[in-house]
């Protein structure tokens, strides 16, 4: 798949290295998934996204993943080693309901209809100044497009904390793969604490060093063969480097 695409891979890499993560992943996204198209990617709900470049990252660099943090209790650097699946949702199998989609909850005398946050909401949000409480608000009027109160309109902001926080909660269940989180159990001291895995940034990460890698095969081979980067790139990436094997013999 990397020989099919690398290309256009490497267009994406070269375009959006300094554009913002969620911006970088949907291009990413668009150039692997090319069925699919950007808007396409923006408008998906978050948890369907993130299962995308799960999958993404096991087609292209494999199922292994490794992360680092710092212990809560004692401070120890962490280092953990997991899989795919280990992050993936059991109902991966299940994707969240499709953009366009309107769903209802009702509790307490309320009737809410909305939708699963998408990439397109993060953006906008996060493109507006102010603290996590503000932001959760500005997320929470873009995704209900009504809420009722018997036959009473009212806005989001004024849903009652116990209405909006089971709003919060019927999203992580219909979309389970928009908050990937492992657990680490640290070994100087024992404390097990959860985090949360944020494939967005760590798959440009590991995107970042395979281009970087290519390029510098490119280079190699270029200047041992004087063969054009088109015809490097179009090699399976075995073939590559077996070349490059002897080159360095």
């Amino acid at each position: 798949m990397i020989a099919a695409n690398a290309h256009g891979l490497l267009h994406v890499w070269e375009a959006q290295r300094c554009a913002h993560p969620v911006v970088r992943a949907l291009h990413v996204l668009a150039a692997a998934r090319p069925e699919r198209g950007w808007s396409d990617w923006l408008h998906a709900p978050i948890g369907e996204r993130d299962a995308a470049l799960l999958n993404l990252h096991e087609s292209l660099f494999g199922a292994e993943l490794h992360t680092t943090a710092a212990c809560p209790c004692c401070g120890d650097r962490l280092e953990s080693e997991f899989e795919v699946a280990d992050v993936r949702s059991e109902s991966a199998a299940q994707p969240p309901a499709p953009r366009g989609v309107w769903l209802q909850l009702q509790l307490q005398g309320y009737a809410v209809d909305y939708r699963l946050p998408n990439s397109d909401d993060l953006l906008q949000v996060t493109a507006q100044r102010g603290d996590a409480q503000d932001a959760a608000l500005r997320l929470m009027r873009r995704c209900v497009s009504r809420a009722r109160l018997g036959g009473d309109e009212i806005d989001a902001a004024a849903l009652p904390e116990a209405v909006a926080a089971s709003l919060s909660a019927e999203m992580a269940r219909q979309d389970p793969d928009a908050e990937l989180r492992i657990t680490l159990v640290c070994p100087a001291c024992g404390a097990s604490a959860q985090t949360h895995f944020d494939i967005v940034t760590y798959f440009w990460s590991e995107f970042d060093d395979w281009a970087q890698r290519v390029l510098a095969d490119v280079h190699v081979l270029a200047r041992a063969y004087g063969w054009s980067e088109d015809a490097v790139l179009a090699l399976s990436p075995a073939r590559r480097q077996i070349y490059l094997d002897m080159v360095g013999a």
